[in-house]
């Protein structure tokens, strides 16, 4: 893990580092603030490792951190991939509906006469007369409010 990483989810990783070394404090996190070299000094200096030691075994654990990260990203973006897929077919079942409404709306104009859409339109009236009030008033409101005098 590079030095911008860690300092970039230095705050996420506190807890982790607290359970692999188990004598650091919340000062001691505050202390080294994300700097690896100053982390690898306190591994050194509380644990009595060599500076090597302390460098090859902060790398191990954030190389470790960072597979985790990884393999969490992996699975985030195999979700998202996942979820893409079933949007864009319900996407294309919602495009052939509409084609298919379309093509029956271009049908019924085409195969009737006014009279016939006329007799069609006072049955719907009747059957629904209160959706067709609510409609015709909202329909004139919205001419009203949209004609030029």
């Amino acid at each position: 893990m590079n030095e911008q990483i860690m300092t970039g989810q230095w705050k996420q990783m506190q807890g982790t580092l607290k359970s692999w070394w188990g004598r650091l404090t919340d000062d001691d996190l505050e202390k080294i603030n994300g700097q690896k070299d100053r982390l690898i000094g306190w591994v050194q200096e509380n644990y009595g490792r060599t500076r090597d030691e302390a460098a090859r075994e902060v790398e191990a654990r954030f190389n470790d951190y960072g597979g985790t990260l990884g393999g969490s990203a992996a699975e985030i973006k195999a979700k998202a991939y996942e979820i893409g897929g079933a949007v864009a077919s319900k996407a294309n079942e919602a495009a052939a509906a509409v084609k298919s409404g379309a093509d029956r709306a271009s049908s019924y104009f085409h195969e009737r006469t006014f009279n016939n859409m006329a007799g069609d339109l006072t049955a719907l009236i009747k059957k629904y007369p209160v959706p067709s009030l609510l409609i015709g008033v909202g329909l004139g409101i919205w001419l009203a409010r949209n004609t030029k005098h």
